[in-house]
């Protein structure tokens, strides 16, 4: 086993500086110091080290222990180049790198800009497994701040690597993370963990940075935490990260900003998830854009954006997983799909209940390509509302197949708000426009309960929509709001201009029929009247 020592195996203190060193380790196993064995004090600076293993250990940039004060870390190279004999079948194979200190980084502490490259053997090893910590194995305090890392990773089959982008614990005070970059390519089996800044929660009144991660492969996982693996509480905020991935049947678990909760005033992020991975399924391909958990407190959700492009099913919480609760905010969220045979779940703002005085953001859909034998479901708020609880102003557009669907057969159901709304729980004011596939399209909710209000929708429809239905046409009568039919798409200028079946009291549904194959069935609390409509401009009216 080596042990090697770039400066001194005790610390550094006052105005020492290391030097840059260059540290090979060959043996089986190996403990490399860039700088120091134990901590980097006062003003220390550590040298720009270059640190090289061909074998299990670890590796440490700077500093065995931690960096306190207004030490700095230098911007180190940490490589592992493992041959298929380094990792023995059947046996456990660890690695640990540190790109500045093994424990903590605080006070006025700056970590640097390091560099992590990793090759791993190709075959299928199990039990090989390599953590990567951009700054501190523990955790960043006081006002330090953590470097912009680079990690570029190739791994093999069943292997398992996990990147921490600054700490592998907690984010508190007001600590800082960097700016981190993950591209990483691995084998069937295979898993990243990736966590933007910290293992741990985002805490006080830190900051998380500006991430990115890329990943590609075949039948390999993904579980991503664009800042905290855990809780982001006080006044935390997220930062603006960015995953793509691509590949065959990769399981995504992606978490824009916390793994867990988001409480108090903490604020998710801006973050972007583009999936161009095919054969993927709607239950293993997960965005939340904010929260695992649930957002609670004054907590707001970013704006955040999912793109799916490759073949498959796709599910999406706007922002948090769980429930939205106290005065919690929801970002304005996107998801967009333009694969063949999409199967997709989205919710814009929570996967569970939206009570208290949540509101709901201005969330949008896009559903794509789908397929005649799967449902897509889009809600644009929530599971269910409850309380004082305010939708969002939501788009939601169905998606498009050539050869819909029979009558009364839907391939896509369009939720303005949510499933259920209960005690003084508002909708918002909602576009929910039809695809040309079969679409079952609700403004409100399906099931209104207590003093729960819809808001005033619109139904949008154009050329070759198919069968459609709408199941809670409002006419400022009760609580379904006061919505329209938007037929200016199709050059309809008058009442008179539709074809329109009688009325039928009992079911309150009559049919407007656009053209052979293409009409909408529309269950309304009286007759259509002229005023339920949005037409196209007259010629007259243009001319004038």
């Amino acid at each position: 086993m080596a042990v090697l020592f770039g400066d001194t195996s005790g610390s550094l203190t006052g105005r020492q500086h290391g030097a840059a060193q260059t540290l090979v380790g060959s043996d089986p196993t190996n403990t490399l110091f860039g700088d120091a064995g134990v901590d980097l004090l006062g003003r220390a600076i550590g040298g720009n080290d270059t640190l090289l293993t061909s074998g299990s250990g670890s590796l440490f940039g700077d500093a065995g222990g931690n960096i306190s004060h207004h030490a700095r870390g230098g911007s180190d190279t940490l490589s592992a180049q493992l041959p298929a004999s380094a990792i023995i079948p059947g046996e456990t194979f660890s690695l640990d790198m540190y790109g500045d200190a093994g424990g903590n980084i605080s006070d006025w502490a700056i970590a640097g800009n390091d560099m992590f490259n990793l090759e791993l053997p190709l075959a299928f090893t199990p039990g090989a497994r390599v953590n990567a910590y951009g700054d501190a194995g523990e955790i960043l305090s006081g006002q330090s701040k953590g470097g912009d890392d680079n990690f570029g990773v190739t791994a093999g089959g069943h292997q398992t690597i996990t990147v921490y982008g600054d700490a592998g614990g907690n984010l508190i005070n007001c600590a800082v993370g960097g700016n981190d970059t993950f591209v990483g390519h691995i084998g069937p089996d295979g898993s990243f963990v990736f966590y933007g800044d910290a293992g741990g929660g985002l805490l006080g009144h830190t900051r998380g940075g500006n991430d990115s991660f890329t990943a590609s492969g075949s039948e390999y996982n993904n579980y991503l935490y664009g800042d905290a693996g855990g809780d982001m509480a006080g006044h935390a905020a997220g930062g603006n990260d960015s995953f793509a991935v691509s590949g065959i049947n990769p399981f995504n678990f992606v978490f824009g900003d916390a793994g867990a909760n988001m409480s108090a005033s903490a604020a998710g992020g801006n973050d972007r998830f583009d999936d161009s991975s095919d054969a993927t399924l709607a239950d293993r391909n997960v965005f939340s854009g904010d929260a695992g958990g649930n957002l609670s407190g004054s907590a707001h959700g970013g704006d955040d954006t999912f793109n799916k492009t490759g073949l498959g099913g796709s599910t999406f919480y706007g922002d948090a997983a769980g429930d939205m609760s106290g005065r919690a905010n929801g970002g304005n969220d996107t998801f967009q799909a333009s694969g063949t045979q999409n199967q997709n779940l989205f919710y814009g703002d929570a996967g569970g209940n939206m009570g208290d005085q949540a509101v709901g953001g201005d969330d949008s859909y896009l559903g794509g390509n789908v397929f005649s034998q799967l449902i897509n479901q889009a809600y644009g708020d929530a599971s269910t509302m409850s309380g004082r609880a305010l939708g969002g102003n939501d788009t939601l557009v169905g998606g498009n197949d050539p050869y819909p669907r029979a009558a009364d057969s839907y391939e896509t159901i369009l939720v303005g708000d949510a499933q259920s709304m209960s005690d003084y729980a508002r909708g918002g004011n909602d576009k929910l426009v039809s695809g040309t596939g079969n679409d079952n399209i609700w403004g409100d909710a399906q099931m209104m309960l207590g003093f729960a209000q819809g808001g005033n929708d619109t139904f949008v429809f154009d050329f070759d929509n198919g069968h459609d239905k709408v199941e809670d046409f409002g006419q400022g009568l009760s609580n379904r709001g006061a919505d329209h039919i938007d037929v200016s798409a199709l050059g309809i200028e008058d009442f008179s201009d539709l074809s329109i079946s009688p009325f039928d009291p009992v079911t309150h549904e009559s049919t407007v029929t656009f053209s052979p194959g293409n009409d909408v069935v529309v269950l309304s609390e009286q007759t259509l009247r002229p005023e339920d409509f949005i037409f196209a401009p007259s010629q007259y009216d243009l001319l004038t």
